[in-house]
C-alpha cells in the first residue's frame, strides 16, 4: 500500500509518528507491529486525501555551500594528547615484529590482512590467502609480500591449489577467515537466502582439504540470531559442520574493547581444535574493562582518545601531513546541524526542529565521547550522516587514519588504492590487536606443547 501511494518509509514515519525502523523491520518480516502502530500508519494509508499536503509535500533541501571552518580554541585544547596514547601505540608497536618461524597459516576471506597482521606478529608464518576483490588483495599483497594469493573466490579454490601449497610449505597448523557478513549484520537486511550467509559451507570445504590443527571463523556477532533456510540457527549449522570435519569445537562472543582495542566491537568466534590433538577449544581471557575481582585485574577500556589525541586536529575540510589523516569538507548546514551537539548525541536530538536532519535515526549525525571506546568502526566512517561518525570534539567525519588507529592498526601499515577501498577494507577488517592476542593464547595452549602420542584421542 505505501508503494502504491508512492509514500518513502521516511515520508510514512514522519506523518504518522511511528519510527522508521519499525516499519523497515516490519517490512522486512523481522517483527510484528504492535495494534497501536498499525492503526497509526493505517489512518495515514487509509485517507489519503486528508493527509495528501504532507503527502505530496516535497523533499526539504538544502543548498550545498562550503566555507572553511576556524578552529576554537576551546576544542583544541579538550582534544589534548592523553597519556593512554603512548601505551597504545607501544602495543601497536609490537604489531610491526615479523618472526616467520613459529605455526604455518593460512588466510581466507582475508580482506586487507587485520586477521593476519595479528598472526604475524606472535610468530605465525602465514603462507596464503584467499580475497575475491582484486583492490583489497593489492592492500594485502604489499604488506605481506611473502604470502602467496591462493585464489579469489573460496568457492572456486581447486584442491590442487591447496596441495601446491601443502607441497611447498608443509603441513598448515591454522586456517583463519571472517566469512563475509553481510547477510548477519544489523545494518543488512538479514536475509536467509542471501548466498553469503553459506560461505562459511565452502570455508568448511577448505578446512576438510587441509585438516589443519586449529580452525577460526569470526563474524558479527547477531550472526548467532541468524537462521538459515531450514529454520535452525546458522551457529548451529557451523559448529555441526566443524564436528562433522573432527573438530572439537566451540564460539565466543567478544567485545574488541576488553582486549585493548579502543572499539566497542561485538563479534563472534568459532574456533576448532582437530581432535585426535586431544586439547579442547578456549579464548584468551579479557584483560581490558569488565569488574576487576581479587583474582583479576583489568585495565580501562581504552579510548578514542587512547587511538587519537596525538594526531593534529583537524575541522571540515582540514588536512595534515599524513595523506590519510585529512578531513572530508562537509556542507555548511551539516555543520550548523552539529557545531552545538555534544558527545555522544545526535543533530535529530536537537530542541530547534530547524537544527535536525530531515531524515534518518537518532544514531546517525551522532558525535562519539572522546573518553570512551570508539563506537563500532564501519565501512562509512567517512560519511558524516552514517551511524555514530562524527568526531568527539571536531565537527566532522572520521579520517582514514582515526579509522585505522582505532580499528588498532599501526602507521607503518600500508594503504593503496582509493580511499572507497581502503575504507571498506579497514571496516570489515578484524583489529590486528585482538587477532595478535588469539594468536599468542593459541600458541601458549596448543602449539608450543610438546605433543605426548599417548595422549592423542583416535578419530
Amino acid at each position: 500500500m505505501r508503494i502504491e501511494l508512492g509514500i518513502s518509509q521516511a515520508r510514512l514515519a514522519e506523518i504518522s509518528g511511528v519510527e522508521q525502523h519499525k516499519i523497515s523491520a516490519f517490512e522486512l518480516n523481522k517483527t510484528s507491529l504492535d495494534d497501536h502502530s498499525v492503526k497509526k500508519l493505517l489512518d495515514v494509508i487509509s485517507n489519503t486525501e486528508e493527509f495528501a499536503p504532507e503527502i505530496k509535500r516535497k523533499k526539504r533541501y538544502r543548498g550545498h555551500s562550503y566555507s572553511s571552518q576556524k578552529n576554537d580554541s576551546k576544542r583544541t585544547a579538550k582534544a589534548a594528547r592523553v597519556t593512554g596514547n603512548i601505551d597504545y601505540l607501544a602495543d601497536l608497536s609490537l604489531l610491526d615484529l615479523v618472526k616467520r618461524d613459529g605455526p604455518i597459516a593460512i588466510s581466507l576471506f582475508s580482506g586487507i590482512g587485520g586477521f593476519s597482521l595479528g598472526f604475524q606478529s606472535a610468530g605465525y608464518n602465514v603462507v596464503g590467502f584467499a580475497e575475491l576483490a582484486d583492490d583489497l588483495a593489492e592492500i594485502y599483497q604489499v604488506n605481506f609480500p611473502n604470502t602467496k594469493r591462493i585464489g579469489s573466490d573460496v568457492a572456486e579454490i581447486r584442491s590442487d591449489a591447496i596441495e601446491n601449497v601443502i607441497r611447498e610449505v608443509g603441513a598448515v597448523d591454522i586456517i583463519i577467515g571472517g566469512p563475509p557478513c553481510q547477510g548477519f549484520s544489523l545494518s543488512g537486511k538479514r536475509d536467509v537466502n542471501d548466498p553469503r550467509n553459506y560461505l562459511f559451507q565452502e570455508y568448511m570445504r577448505i578446512v576438510d582439504l587441509v585438516r589443519p590443527k586449529v580452525v577460526i571463523v569470526e563474524n558479527v556477532r547477531l550472526l548467532t540470531s541468524m537462521r538459515s533456510k531450514d529454520g535452525g540457527f546458522v551457529k548451529d549449522q557451523i559448529l555441526a559442520d566443524l564436528d562433522k570435519c573432527g573438530y572439537t569445537a566451540d564460539l565466543y562472543e567478544v567485545d574488541a574493547s576488553e582486549y585493548g582495542v579502543p572499539q566497542a566491537r561485538n563479534r563472534v568466534f568459532f574456533m576448532g581444535v582437530r581432535r585426535d590433538l586431544g586439547v579442547q577449544p578456549s579464548f584468551p581471557a579479557p584483560d581490558f574493562g569488565g569488574r576487576a575481582d581479587l583474582f583479576t585485574s583489568r585495565a580501562p577500556c581504552r579510548s578514542f582518545a587512547d587511538a587519537c589525541s596525538d594526531l593534529p586536529y583537524l575541522e571540515s575540510g582540514d588536512s595534515s601531513n599524513d595523506p590519510f589523516h585529512v578531513a572530508v569538507k562537509h556542507p555548511d548546514h551539516v555543520i550548523e546541524w552539529l557545531w552545538d551537539v555534544p558527545e555522544g548525541a545526535s543533530a535529530h536530538d536537537n530542541e530547534d526542529p530547524a537544527l535536525r536532519p530531515p531524515s534518518g535515526y537518532n544514531t546517525t549525525y551522532k558525535r562519539q565521547v572522546w573518553l570512551e571506546p570508539a563506537s563500532t568502526v564501519q565501512t562509512t566512517f567517512g560519511m558524516i550522516s552514517g551511524c555514530r561518525n562524527v568526531h568527539p570534539i571536531a565537527t566532522r567525519s572520521l579520517t582514514v587514519r582515526e579509522a585505522a588507529r582505532i580499528q588498532s592498526f599501526p602507521d607503518t601499515f600500508k594503504f593503496v588504492g582509493s580511499m572507497g577501498t581502503i575504507r571498506t577494507g579497514i571496516g570489515n577488517a578484524v583489529p590486528p590487536l585482538l587477532a595478535r592476542k588469539i594468536a599468542l593464547h593459541l600458541r601458549s595452549t596448543l602449539f608450543d606443547l610438546v605433543e605426548v602420542p599417548s595422549l592423542k584421542v583416535e578419530l
